[in-house]
């Protein structure tokens, strides 16, 4: 079982994480450089922007800060999002999206990370209370769902390929306080 925990699964695509990491770095270091600045001056000053794109050196935004960011593309084709998102998106070589965390104007807080075809894993925060962790398989069906539902009962999900649930669990908040007092 260690072993397990130490491996890093063959699937895991390392530069994509390398990049994530150099990126959120990029940001965080253009930030403190910017409070630094103005510290410097001794005055407090703002720099207000609807939106903030860091590129690489083909011009393609690899990572957007934007209130909102633009809907997801994939091959060019741009797909509409439920609800206007103000966030982070990264973005791979081609502009696609994957990933990205955010606040949607519907009152959703999200923070998902893509494969090529579909949503791969998000953690979400809905306005109902809801809230969760989901794995989806690269035809977009959820294959495994961790959920705090609104109502306060938990449940987890594992579902075939049609995205249809095989083995389901659910309990109370009662049934968690007994089990632990």
């Amino acid at each position: 079982m260690t072993q397990n925990l130490t491996r890093i699964p063959a699937n895991l695509n390392l530069k994509r994480l390398g990049l994530i990491c150099f990126l959120v770095g990029a940001l965080a270091v253009l930030g403190l450089v910017s409070l630094r600045r103005v510290g410097a001056a001794g005055e407090e000053k703002t720099l207000r922007l609807r939106s903030l794109e860091v590129v690489d050196a083909a011009g393609v935004a690899r990572m957007r800060l934007g209130a909102p960011v633009p809907d997801p593309a994939t091959d060019g084709k741009s797909s509409p999002r439920r609800s206007p998102m103000a966030g982070i998106q990264l973005n791979d070589a081609k502009g696609n999206e994957i990933g990205g965390m955010g606040m949607l104007d519907d009152g959703s807080t999200i923070l998902c990370f893509d494969s090529h075809t579909a949503e791969a894993t998000c953690m979400y925060v809905l306005p109902s209370g809801e809230r969760g962790f989901s794995v989806t398989d690269d035809h977009g069906k959820d294959r495994a769902l961790l959920q705090l539902n609104a109502d306060k009962t938990v449940s987890i999900s594992l579902n075939d390929e049609q995205g249809k649930p095989k083995a389901v669990v659910r309990l109370t908040l009662r049934q968690v306080r007994r089990r632990f007092n």
